[in-house]
């Protein structure tokens, strides 16, 4: 950037095109700095399509890995679109990553945590989607012990032979970190 303000059409154009991983991050600091970058991507994984919302959450992804504390007003908002069951399964993974890279909640979300585990046992559900839920209902559990028993019960009855090496991976961290 030139140091002139980036407008939310100027940001969508730059969007628009074929998204290689140096422009994602680029955009990804921009909205680290530019709190207008910030929200013009939220704009557009709500209410965008397919492309631009896509590319948008990918970008935000990373934004989630270095600076978390700047989305974390738009949890609730970003669980919401996550949980919608309209949603392709890739956007849905790019948010469920976004959620992984967030701070705990402070209250337990149990219809989120139900989400979490019909999602991780949907044998219908890419391995990553599945992957993603199990890290997150893991993490959620943990603070409630009751609610980590279930878990892992769940978790000890599940028929791994149908499901991917990724996701018995992760399985078996899960009960490791008991």
């Amino acid at each position: 950037m030139n140091g002139e303000p980036l407008t939310t059409e100027a940001l969508q154009e730059r969007l628009s095109g074929r998204l290689a991983k140096e422009l994602t991050l680029a955009v990804a600091r921009e909205a680290m700095a530019d709190a207008s970058v910030l929200d013009a991507l939220l704009l557009f994984v709500y209410e965008g399509g397919d492309p631009l919302r896509w590319r948008a959450a990918w970008v935000l992804e990373k934004v989630s890995e270095q600076r978390p504390s700047l989305l974390v007003a738009e949890h609730g908002r970003i669980v919401a679109l996550a949980m919608r069951t309209d949603i392709p399964d890739g956007l849905r993974r790019l948010l469920l990553s976004i959620m992984h890279n967030m701070p705990d909640a402070r209250v337990l979300d149990v219809e989120l945590f139900n989400f979490l585990l019909e999602t991780m046992l949907d044998l219908k559900v890419p391995p990553g989607v599945q992957s993603l839920a199990m890290k997150l209902a893991h993490r959620m559990s943990r603070t409630y012990d009751e609610l980590h028993e279930e878990f892992l019960c769940v978790v000890r009855n599940m028929e791994l032979d149908y499901y991917s090496a990724g996701v018995r991976s992760v399985v078996r961290h899960c009960m490791k970190k008991r």
